[in-house]
């Protein structure tokens, strides 16, 4: 896995990063530039985990590539949010699975 991630897979985080690069350039947002490169690199580390998922499956390298793109731009809210959950079972494991 890892050979063929430096054969190409290397690639799928510029994905992500770039991804998020172009929702940080298009949005009207006040992020301090701190923030911005933290958000560029978690999309890039949330695309190269992708890479790794979806790299045995079979199917096509089109979603494949949308998909990296989409976990690029969305990955602040996706990790927002499973750490909150993350918080929720830590907190009280029993009501957790109650709901």
């Amino acid at each position: 896995m890892l050979e063929a991630f430096l054969k190409g897979g290397w690639l799928v985080p510029l994905v992500g990063a770039g991804a998020m690069l172009a929702r940080l350039l298009s949005s009207d947002n006040k992020l301090t530039i701190l923030e911005q490169i933290k958000r560029v690199v978690t999309a890039a580390i949330a695309s190269a985990v992708a890479w790794f998922v979806l790299e045995q499956t079979d199917i096509s390298s089109l979603y494949k590539a949308i998909t990296y793109g989409i976990i690029g731009v969305i990955s602040p809210e996706v990790i927002k949010g499973i750490v909150a959950i993350g918080v929720k079972f830590a907190t009280n494991p029993l009501k957790f699975f109650k709901k």
